[in-house]
């Protein structure tokens, strides 16, 4: 089990997640939807003004630097998620539903694969993940459509967790990759 939870392929694929993510904030900076995704905490203004090299940094977290934001299946109605899909107006309400759409299916398959690595990279307890896969992909497609946005800025609430991440991404050192990797470490299992 070990050599599964620690797959690079895992590892990888959250890699490429986070830096998709990190291109929708600067996308969505300055548009109605940035405060939604990042919970109203003024963190994406931060992010947003680091480097190329510094965002870069951030996306190899050893976790997912989002969350998804879903309604629990069994709570929707069958036709909220088309209603939810018909409102949107916006080229970045298109965007972040794409992305929420990927991320949960992402989430999904990891969940079924490796629910330990979905924890892990996830920020899951195990109980959660286990849930996650006993859904079907038609559930997680729902609950993604119900949500406006389905995803947001991982632990924005969290006093320090993107400022110190942001910190040690700015590192002048040269250490600030090793710090980024380790210092999520941390927070495995806080706040989805």
């Amino acid at each position: 089990m070990e050599k599964e939870i620690l797959d690079a392929r895992a590892f990888k694929e959250v890699r490429r997640m986070n830096a998709a993510f990190m291109g929708l904030l600067y996308h969505c900076h300055g548009t109605p939807m940035a405060s939604r995704l990042d919970g109203r905490s003024g963190l994406l203004g931060l992010i947003v003004a680091l480097s190329p090299l510094e965002a870069q940094i951030l996306c190899t977290a050893r976790a997912a630097l989002f969350s998804l934001q879903l309604e629990k299946p069994e709570e929707i109605a069958q036709g909220v998620a088309e209603e939810a899909r018909a409102e949107e107006t916006t080229e970045s309400d298109r965007l972040v539903r794409e992305f929420g759409l990927v991320a949960s299916g992402f989430a999904w398959h990891l969940s079924r694969t490796s629910p330990l690595a979905a924890s892990l990279l996830m920020g899951w307890s195990r109980e959660r993940a286990r849930e996650f896969s006993a859904l079907t992909l038609a559930d997680v497609v729902r609950a993604t459509l119900a949500c406006s946005p389905a995803v947001r800025l991982r632990m924005c609430e969290h006093p320090r967790f993107w400022h110190d991440l942001i910190r040690s991404a700015r590192h002048k050192d040269g250490r600030g990759w090793e710090v980024a990797r380790t210092w999520s470490a941390q927070f495995v299992n806080q706040g989805h």
